[in-house]
């Protein structure tokens, strides 16, 4: 998505909001979808941090002008600036690799790990989580831990029977 867009509709929705969103991004999960939007599934993540800085840059009031392959924004700027302040609050998509832990400490932002009830996810918590403090600390910022989340799948029914039965 083109970054001005996401950036002015993450503010609109802050406002609508009244601070109670978050924003969270990943690089996309599925191939089919990459491959439905005409996006490159090898180039998802490259572009995800590379807006990713640009959005985190416009919502802080900045006017960018940038080009790459992909899109192009001209003395580009938001046209609110945010209800919360200094910015909503943003996580990354994180797994078992560690490049969602590099993000987020790089921008000094949550981490949300959603593959915290598998395994090999749960097992990389604590590994990640070292990774993006390290990399937080290294750009100058400071994560708690109150910033990591763990994702994991349920279902809601009206009695454990109908549950099982859906599932």
């Amino acid at each position: 998505h083109n970054p001005l867009m996401v950036a002015d509709r993450i503010i609109q929705l802050d406002h609508m909001t009244r601070g109670r969103a978050m924003f969270g991004v990943g690089p996309g999960l599925l191939p089919t979808d990459a491959e439905m939007l005409d996006i490159p599934v090898d180039q998802q993540r490259a572009r995800m941090a590379e807006s990713l800085d640009v959005i985190l840059r416009l919502i802080a009031g900045e006017t960018v002008t940038e080009k790459t392959d992909w899109y192009s924004l001209k003395n580009a700027r938001c046209q609110l600036r945010p209800y919360t302040r200094p910015r909503p609050e943003f996580a990354v998509a994180s797994t078992i690799t560690p490049s969602g832990a590099t993000l987020a400490g790089k921008h000094g932002i949550g981490l949300l790990c959603v593959a915290a009830t598998v395994l090999e996810g749960y097992d990389a918590l604590d590994t990640n989580w070292r990774i993006a403090t390290d990399v937080a600390q290294q750009h100058g910022h400071t994560l708690d831990r109150s910033m990591m989340r763990l994702v994991g799948p349920m279902h809601l029914a009206e009695t454990r029977e109908q549950a099982m039965k859906d599932v």
